[in-house]
């Protein structure tokens, strides 16, 4: 008799905010799909069962900031090791790749992944940059290419990223910027802004973006940030909130800081979206600070998030802040197999910021298991 499932997760609690799931369900996956999702599913059978008991059974998660242009861009890596051994099971690359070279992220990254490996498309030719920086020189900046390069690439490019840091870009931000929402317009999606360090303040930035445009490094402490010189909210950033704007962490190296984040989520800015920004720049062993994406949400436990609107961050949200909420981040019978199966291990872990500062927590969120499209990969625990 042929298996009823090749894969059973057995006994975890389901935790899916997407259809607000949360209870102790089995899940039956048979080849790349989800073909059950109910309490106490037979375990004759079946191919593997994993027992899930004590563990959140969640959707894949979703990184919604990295870069993964290993070879070709300065700030790529490997990551899909990393990826499968956290839960994550989609990664949006923040603009590695610019019009120019999009089709060697698809060949290098996108097809030799296990990992699903898109992103977004720098507004810059080439991607972006170190030293020089990519539009120091605003000729490299390609509306036309950028936009056409989405909208004839929509299976791996989900949105326009523009950077406006200082050395990246020099005096030319306001214009850049400008550039960026209109190649938004043309192709129909999002733009991604890299703020921190900008010539233009946070309240121009955030006054000019479209709802459903993206902050990325909402926190950072690179001035100007969103707080004024007095620690308050710019009003600009609270109205870009309130019409729509998107709030994403970008951790990395340099753009988190627990006292900021503590702040501004006092404030209301709570994160839409909370990513890592692991890119191959970032002090080894382990991504520096930022460890990887679990690390990085264990961070908001203790700053008082829910773990339903964590998981959401990097699951739901991350998906329709792309328009991709049809493909990724729920878990539904019919969808693709892409499951995290995470622990909240009792234990005391000390959490770092990019500013120096540590904190140790009682608990720490661990991936167990990573399902990609039904195969299974064991993880860090």
């Amino acid at each position: 008799m042929a298996d009823t499932y090749d894969l059973l997760l057995s006994g975890g609690t389901v935790l899916n905010p997407a259809t607000k799931t949360n209870e102790k369900l089995d899940v039956g996956v048979k080849g790349d799909r989800v073909t059950a999702i109910q309490a106490n599913l037979p375990r004759t059978n079946v191919g593997r069962v994993i027992d899930a008991s004590g563990c959140y059974v969640t959707p894949g998660l979703i990184d919604f900031h990295v870069h993964s242009y290993l070879g070709v861009n300065p700030y790529g890596c490997d990551l899909d090791a990393d990826c499968l051994a956290s839960g994550v099971t989609t990664t949006m690359d923040a603009g590695s790749a610019g019009p120019v070279n999009l089709l060697g992220f698809r060949k290098l990254v996108y097809e030799r992944s296990k990992t699903r490996m898109i992103g977004f498309v720098a507004l810059a030719q080439h991607g972006v940059f170190n030293e020089p920086g990519e539009l120091l020189n605003l000729g490299f900046a390609d509306l036309d290419g950028s936009a056409q390069a989405v909208i004839d690439n929509r299976d791996i490019a989900v949105g326009i990223k523009v950077r406006l840091h200082k050395k990246s870009i020099g005096e030319n931000s306001r214009a850049a910027l400008r550039l960026a929402i209109k190649a938004g317009e043309a192709s129909g999606t999002p733009i991604m802004v890299h703020v921190g360090s900008t010539v233009i303040g946070m309240d121009e930035i955030a006054d000019t973006l479209r709802p459903g445009d993206i902050i990325t490094h909402c926190y950072t402490p690179q001035k100007p940030s969103i707080l004024d010189d007095k620690g308050q909210l710019l009003p600009l950033v609270r109205k870009a909130k309130e019409r729509g704007v998107i709030f994403d962490v970008g951790h990395a190296g340099g753009h988190f800081d627990f006292n900021l984040v503590e702040r501004a989520m006092g404030e209301g800015i709570i994160p839409d979206i909370i990513s890592s920004d692991l890119h191959g720049k970032l002090k080894q062993p382990g991504f520096g600070p930022v460890g990887d994406l679990p690390t990085t949400l264990t961070k908001f436990i203790p700053m008082g998030l829910s773990l339903e609107k964590i998981i959401a961050s990097c699951t739901v949200d991350a998906a329709k802040a792309v328009g991709w909420q049809d493909r990724i981040g729920s878990l539904e019978v019919g969808r693709e197999a892409d499951i995290a199966v995470l622990k909240i291990v009792d234990e005391p872990v000390t959490l770092k910021d990019s500013v120096g500062a540590e904190r140790v927590h009682k608990q720490r969120i661990a991936a167990q298991w990573t399902v990609r499209a039904g195969e299974v990969f064991q993880g860090r625990g």
